[in-house]
């Protein structure tokens, strides 16, 4: 990518699985805020029918992340 001088940039982030139902990212983002732990960015996936959903959060502390969240 340096190469081609195309931009790029890496940072930390967690994979979480979740239910795959409303609110259950907020949840997470909940425990999260609680001890303090910003998400720069999340996205999520899941596939229609399934009962789990995959969210990437970008976090500045990924093994504090997962120590909250039980990961």
């Amino acid at each position: 990518m340096k190469a081609a001088k195309i931009r790029f940039s890496e940072e930390e982030a967690i994979a979480v699985e979740l239910d795959n139902r409303p609110s259950a990212l907020g949840e997470v983002a909940e425990k999260l805020a609680q001890a303090k732990i910003d998400i720069k960015y999340a996205y999520a996936t899941a596939s229609e029918g399934s009962a789990k959903a995959t969210a990437i959060l970008a976090v500045p502390d990924a093994a504090k992340a997962l120590g909250v969240l039980g990961g």
